[in-house]
């Protein structure tokens, strides 16, 4: 037996956005269970673990793109957990609950934006007859990105940078090629300063929009879109040489 609840602060399945004047939000995942599971439990019993928290992420119409801050409490029978090797250590019952929230069905597009986990166990009221697992997900606002329009772009070497665009619309077609040919050249130009011993990394480079190629296996391959293909998807809907000036002038 496995029960989900899900409780949003600052947001909804819907929105990212509740409150527009603050940018702090969380997602609150509590669960019922009978059995511990880690990543020494069963294979078919960690995918029906993960997929039960997916089946209720999947209903988030978002996803976050920044860091987050994890806090995972777990509500254990004390006895059982001493006496027993039901319950696993506590790093290995955390993982599989890590491993759901990532990708399209989940609320983060890869593992590399915890930028903190507390996880520790607590004893359990004896008038419980399962154990209870209480799971925070703490983010900014900002950093969050619609599921429907989510493309990434492979800009650079194996970087790729996590947008939503509408190919449909050439409008929002050239604020992609705008994004990507500007991260291009901060690229370029950080590679520059390198070059000569100047370190610009930092203030080029690091964004909390972009990700290795490796760490977005767990997306469809038509969401991710090298230059070339971003280019030829601006050109069916009519970006040329000649309405990129207008466009931009629009701007």
């Amino acid at each position: 037996m496995t029960v989900i609840k899900i409780e949003c602060s600052n947001c909804t399945p819907d929105r990212e956005y509740v409150v527009e004047e603050l940018a702090t939000a969380e997602i609150a995942i509590e669960m019922h269970f009978d059995e511990i599971i880690s990543t020494q439990s069963r294979a078919a019993r960690r995918i029906e673990l993960v997929q039960g928290i997916r089946n209720e992420l999947s209903k988030f119409k978002w996803l976050i793109s920044g860091s987050v801050q994890i806090e995972l409490a777990w509500y254990l029978h004390s006895v059982e957990r001493q006496d027993t090797d039901k319950v696993g250590d506590i790093d290995n019952i955390t993982k599989p609950i890590l491993d759901s929230l990532i990708g399209p069905q989940g609320v983060l597009i890869d593992d590399s934006q915890i930028g903190s986990i507390h996880t520790f166990w607590l004893s359990r009221n004896d008038q419980l007859s399962y154990n209870v697992l209480r799971l925070q997900v703490q983010f900014s606002n900002d950093d969050c990105l619609s599921k429907e329009q989510l493309k990434f772009i492979r800009y650079w070497d194996a970087m790729c940078i996590a947008i939503n665009s509408d190919f449909s619309s050439l409008k929002s077609v050239f604020g992609a090629c705008v994004v990507v040919l500007a991260r291009r050249r901060h690229r370029r130009t950080a590679k520059l300063m390198k070059a000569l011993g100047a370190h610009a990394d930092q203030y080029l480079i690091t964004s909390t929009w972009d990700f290795h190629r490796t760490r977005l296996n767990s997306f469809p391959p038509e969401t991710i879109l090298t230059v070339p293909q971003l280019l030829q998807r601006a050109a069916a809907v009519g970006l040329t040489r000649r309405t990129a000036p207008r466009l931009k002038k629009q701007a």
